[in-house]
């Protein structure tokens, strides 16, 4: 496999090169955009799901309603409620 990989360098021209370089970027692109709709999404939903969740929904049943998995929400609350900590902690002091 290795091989492959070093003979595909060596023999690529210039304009493969370019190529390659050009999906990259795309690649990266796509991947950025995917990771900001995905924040973005997140940061619509994350007020609602920490509400269901103080009323008592249970991460599982948060999941069966949104699609999305149970240990992502379980993450994102944690995550929410350790930065609202934070945030009683600096403001008391």
């Amino acid at each position: 496999m290795r091989r492959n990989i070093v003979q595909a360098l060596v023999t690529a021209t210039q304009s493969k090169l370019d190529q390659w370089g050009q999906q990259l970027k795309e690649a990266m692109q796509t991947k950025e955009q995917t990771l900001t709709a995905y924040e973005e999404k997140k940061r619509q939903l994350l007020p609602q799901l920490l509400e269901a969740q103080e009323k008592g929904v249970s991460t599982r049943e948060l999941a069966r309603i949104t699609g999305i998995s149970h240990m992502t929400i379980s993450r994102w609350i944690k995550a929410a409620q350790k930065k609202e900590e934070g945030n009683v902690n600096t403001s008391t002091n």
